[in-house]
C-alpha cells in the first residue's frame, strides 16, 4: 500500500483506533510524505495526536519534520502546520507558517484568522468553552469584514463549523452564557455566509442545518424553522440529498413543536422517519434514531 492508500484508511477508522493512528503516522515521516498528501496527513496530526492526546509539540515536531523536505506546500498543510506550532506554544514558528500561506487571493489577516479559526476548533472543551465562546466571536466579527472572496474561505467555514458544532454539544449550563449563545449563532451565520461563495448548494443546504440545530439548541424555535425549512427547500430546488432532508425535517419538526404548531411538527417528524426507514446504514440509522429520540418524546 502506498501512503495514500494508508491515509485514507486512517481517514475513516483514526477516531476508532486513535493510538494505532499515532503510531501510523509517526511511520509514514520516515517514509517521506508526498507533497500532495501532506494536507491530509497534517490535518490528521493536528487531530490524533494534538486534539485527541493533547500532545501539541509532538505534533507540531511531527510535522515539521514531514513539511521539511518539502520546498513548495500545499495551503492546507500550512495552516495545519501553523496551527500545530501555535497551540504547541511556539508562536514565531506559527506566524512564519501563516506568512508563507500569504498569496493572491489570501490577504495576511485572512491567513491569521484562517489559523485561527481551526485552532479553535481543535480547543473546544467544557472546561475552556467561554474562553473559545470569546475567540469565537473574534473569528465571526473578523469574517464579516472581509469584502471579497478569499482562497481561505470554504476552510474557514469547515473550522467554524466544527466549532459551533462543538458548542452545540455541551451542557445546559455552559450554553446559559451569553458569550457562548452569541458564538454559536454568530458562528454559523459566519460559515454560512462563506459558505455561500466558496461552497456547492450542498454546503449551503448543511449550513441552513447547522443554523437550524443552533438556534433549536437555545430555544430560538421561530430562527430555527425558517434555517430548517430554507435548507429544505435548496435540496428540493437543486437535487436529491435524502440524509439531510430527514435530518432538518426533525428540526423543522422540533422548532414546529417549541412554536406550539404540534400537528405539523409531528407531521415533520412523521416524513423524516419515513425516509430513515429505506437506509440500510446501521451507525446512520443509530444516529438518526439518536436525534430524533428527543424530538419523539416532544411529540409524545
Amino acid at each position: 500500500m502506498t501512503i495514500a492508500d494508508d491515509l485514507s484508511l486512517l481517514m475513516q477508522n483514526h477516531d476508532d483506533e486513535p493510538q494505532a493512528a499515532a503510531a501510523a503516522l509517526h511511520g509514514m515521516v520516515d517514509q517521506d510524505v508526498p507533497a500532495d498528501q501532506l494536507g491530509r496527513f497534517t490535518w490528521l496530526v493536528d487531530h490524533v495526536i494534538g486534539e485527541k492526546f493533547g500532545h501539541w509539540s509532538e505534533a507540531h515536531e511531527l510535522i515539521e519534520k514531514a513539511i521539511s523536505r518539502h520546498t513548495s506546500l500545499p495551503q492546507p498543510a500550512l495552516r495545519h502546520a501553523a496551527v500545530a506550532a501555535h497551540l504547541s506554544g511556539n508562536l514565531l514558528a506559527g506566524i512564519a507558517l501563516e506568512r508563507r500561506m500569504v498569496q493572491d487571493r489570501i490577504r495576511a489577516d485572512q491567513a491569521t484568522i484562517a489559523v485561527r479559526a481551526s485552532a479553535i476548533s481543535f480547543s473546544i472543551s467544557p472546561a475552556r468553552a467561554l474562553e473559545a465562546a470569546v475567540a469565537l466571536l473574534s473569528i465571526a466579527g473578523g469574517v464579516e469584514q472581509w469584502n471579497d472572496a478569499s482562497g481561505v474561505d470554504a476552510a474557514v467555514a469547515a473550522s467554524l463549523n466544527n466549532a459551533v458544532s462543538a458548542l452545540i454539544e455541551l451542557d445546559d449550563e455552559t450554553l446559559g452564557h451569553a458569550d457562548v449563545r452569541a458564538a454559536m449563532v454568530q458562528g454559523a451565520a459566519a460559515a454560512r455566509m462563506l459558505w455561500q461563495r466558496a461552497g456547492t448548494w450542498v454546503n449551503h443546504e448543511r449550513a441552513d442545518y447547522l443554523c437550524a440545530l443552533v438556534f433549536n439548541r437555545i430555544a430560538d424555535y421561530a430562527n430555527a424553522l425558517e434555517a430548517a425549512e430554507r435548507g429544505r427547500q435548496l435540496i428540493e430546488t437543486n437535487g436529491s440529498e435524502d440524509v439531510d432532508r430527514a435530518f432538518l425535517l426533525l428540526e423543522s419538526a422540533r422548532a414546529l413543536i417549541g412554536l406550539s404548531r404540534k400537528a405539523e411538527g409531528v407531521e415533520r417528524l412523521r416524513q423524516a422517519e419515513a425516509i430513515a426507514r429505506g437506509w440500510d446504514d446501521v451507525g446512520l440509522t443509530k444516529w438518526f434514531n439518536d436525534k430524533a429520540k428527543p424530538v419523539r418524546d416532544l411529540a409524545g
